[in-house]
Parts: structure tokens; sequence; C-alpha cells
């Protein structure tokens, strides 16, 4: 008994059973008259967004002209260690990525109050031989690799589910990111390990936040692909079929890419500023360190007190055991630099990235499937153009 509840608590959040009827508490009234506005139905199409760093869950419901409409933020309790993808069994991470959540998956007989399992680990986590187990959206404000909410609120997000399946949907879509996909916020990231895997959200990210549609989610080459068409199938682990995107969705992402590209280096060259700011008022500190060292020096030698005229009033002036001093005893100051060769030391540079393209580290980082530009578009790119890699090719 004590083996298996120790393997429980490593697992993640994987709930006891406890019987009780949590799980059919209504839609609030409150809440019924919020679907309403956003001109949907109770038993419409769900989608949940989270995003770990603000640490709240958005859920979105389908509406009558078929987009998706915010239905309501809720706060996100606490969740288990910080911004990157879950990895390993007992690293008491979050999952990060493209879920969907069945009927199956939903627990109305949770410890944790009520809980569904996102479904970690899925397709692309397996191919990087991702382990854990158990890792839900549950109630009691307590996390170990999981999103907890309070009760109140996972019980509001369980009955959207529940009348969302009753309504017909097979699976709703949990896609959770590790923040907000700004170009801001992409270039504050710039130098993380996951940035490679986070350009590959922001993929899904993008495509939503121009058809306010959950994208069409599918796993090859170890990469997140969305609303591919023209492919028969996808395999995680094999080379990505030949497939394209939706002309205008394709012409929306590159003028999206466009405009945020520019944001992206923006940010970058203003983080690049601030840290240069911060490494030449680093180097000023060490200087004035350095100087009142040599003063304190030069005040030993001539045996005034170290701390100055003023500590000597308050503390006296040190006194001497030798009646005369030694005629040729000068203390000689240990060599060191000068506080002007100090200062004039060249401050180092952070260094800007390779490229600044906002796109640019994917290649490196994970293999790519796209194909690139076609050839009369790469003519029309000159060298110092930001260009876009991550897109597929369209169809003649």
């Amino acid at each position: 008994m004590a083996a298996l509840l120790g393997s429980l608590a490593l697992a993640g959040c994987n709930p006891e059973l406890i019987e009780d009827g949590k799980a059919s508490q209504p839609i609030p009234i409150k809440l019924k008259h919020q679907i309403q506005k956003i001109g949907s139905t109770e038993k419409a199409p769900l989608y949940i967004r989270i995003f770990k760093e603000e640490s709240v869950l958005e859920a979105w419901k389908q509406t009558k002209d078929g987009t998706y409409a915010l239905l309501k933020t809720y706060p996100i309790c606490a969740y288990s260690g910080e911004i990157g993808p879950k990895k390993r069994e007992g690293d008491r991470q979050a999952p990060e990525g493209f879920y969907d959540i069945t009927p199956g998956q939903m627990n109305p007989n949770s410890s944790y109050y009520l809980s569904f399992n996102i479904g970690y680990p899925n397709k692309f986590d397996r191919s990087y031989g991702r382990t854990g187990a158990h890792l839900m959206v549950h109630g009691s404000c307590s996390s170990r690799g999981c999103y907890a909410m309070e009760d109140e609120q996972i019980a509001e997000i369980y009955a959207l589910g529940r009348e969302a399946f009753d309504g017909g949907q097979r699976a709703f879509p949990v896609h959770a990111f590790p923040f907000r996909m700004t170009p801001e916020n992409m270039a504050r990231v710039s130098g993380k390990e996951d940035f490679a895997f986070w350009q590959n959200l922001k993929n899904g990210y993008d495509h939503f936040q121009i058809t306010h549609i959950p994208p069409k989610v599918d796993v090859c080459n170890r990469t997140y692909v969305f609303d591919a068409q023209g492919a028969s199938s996808f395999n995680a682990t094999a080379a990505c079929p030949s497939y394209t995107l939706d002309p205008t969705l394709m012409a929306s992402l590159e003028k999206l890419r466009a405009t945020e590209n520019v944001r992206f280096n923006e940010a970058l060259t203003k983080q690049q500023q601030a840290k240069a700011k911060a490494d030449a008022k680093a180097n000023d500190t060490m200087v004035e360190a350095q100087l009142e060292i040599l003063q304190r020096k030069d005040r030993i030698a001539e045996g005034k007190n170290p701390d100055g005229f003023l500590a000597g009033l308050l503390k006296g002036t040190p006194t001497t055991t030798r009646q005369t001093p030694a005629p040729a005893q000068a203390i000689a100051p240990t060599p060191t630099a000068t506080p002007v060769e100090a200062a004039q030391a060249p401050v180092q540079n952070a260094g800007a990235p390779a490229s600044n393209s906002f796109f640019s580290k994917l290649g490196s980082a994970i293999s790519s499937p796209f194909k690139p530009l076609l050839k009369q578009e790469q003519a029309s790119v000159t060298s110092d153009e930001t260009t876009l890699t991550t897109l597929p090719e369209a169809r003649q």
C-alpha cells in the first residue's frame, strides 16, 4: 500500500475516487446569460486556452457563424514548475502543447473536487520520449504537475465540457501556452533552450488569432503542424507528407509575420540596449570599488584612519606602537590597474543573435518539415529582409 501511494504521488495529480454528485451541477445562471450574450448556446462546442505565466484559463464557445468567442477568463490558482514543457516523470512541470479532451478523460469522482485529464503525453510528447501521466486540470488549488483551480471555477469548466459533449462535440481542445505569444514576449525568451519549441507553439497560436477557430493539429517530423490540407496521414516521427495551407490563411499569416518580425526585432534591440546599460553600470560600480580600495590603502600607508576624516572624528585616529617611523620602510601599494585604466576598459557587448528573424532559430533546433519559398519569391527577397521559413509552400 505504501509503495502504491508513493507511485501515485510521483505520477502527478492522479485522483483517488470519491463518490459524490458534484459533476451534475448545472451551468450557473450568470454564465448562461453570458453564453447568450456572445451568441452561443450551452451545448455549443468548447475550446480552452491556458497561459502559464499569466496564470489564466480561457473558456471559448463556438458562435452561430462557426467562429469562437471568449466566454470567460478564469484565474489559475496554482501550477507546478515554471514556463517550459513537461519532459520527464517527476519533474513537476505542467504540460505545454495541444491536447484533446474526450468524455473518458473527465473525472466526476476526483479527490480534487472535479478534474479532467489533459491527455499528456500526446503524439508530439511521445515522439521526444517524454514521460509522465495523470496530468490534470482540477480543483482544490493544489498542484504537483497539474493546473489547479478553485472548486467553484472547475465546477463551471466541467459543466461547460459536459454540456458540449451532450451537444455532440466528441472532444474539446485544450491548448496550453507558456505565455501570451506576443513578439515582445518571444524576444524576451529568445535565449532560452525551449525557444524553438515555443516558436512551434506560436504557429498554432497565430492560426487561432487570425481565424478564431481552433486549428486542426497534426504531428510529423516531431513537429506540430496546423490546418494542413492535401495530406492523407501524418506520422509523428516520420518526414512530413506534402501539404499546403488555405491561400487566404497563408496570406494572413505572411502579413502577420511581417508585422511581428518588426516588433520582435525592436524588442530585441531594446533588450540588448538595456543589457548594455546594465553592464556599463556594473562596470562603473566595479571601478568605484577599486578606487575605494586604493584610497583606503593610501590612508593606511599614511597612518590615517582608512574610513576617512569623518569616521576618524567618531572613532578616533588609529594609534601606532612605533615611537619613531622606520627610515626606509615605506609601504608599497600592491600593483593594480588604475581607476582610469579600468574605466577605459571596453565593455563587452551582449551581442545580437546570429539572425534576428523571428523564426530563424526553429530550423537549427528541430528539423523543419516546411519547404522553402518559391523561386520567384526568393528572388524578390533582399539579403537584409526578414524571411518566413516556417510556412509550407502553396500548391500552384
